[in-house]
């Protein structure tokens, strides 16, 4: 892996803990559901 993927990676990292954060702090929670996939 080269370092600009690496630090590309961490940044993005850091922006998303700090959206859920934020997220938390408000309260506002995000639903998601899965569904498992079927194998044959």
């Amino acid at each position: 892996m080269t370092n600009d993927k690496v630090t590309y990676w961490i940044e993005m990292s850091e922006y998303d803990l700090d959206t859920a954060q934020a997220m938390l702090d408000t309260r506002r929670y995000l639903y998601v559901g899965f569904r498992p996939l079927k194998r044959y």
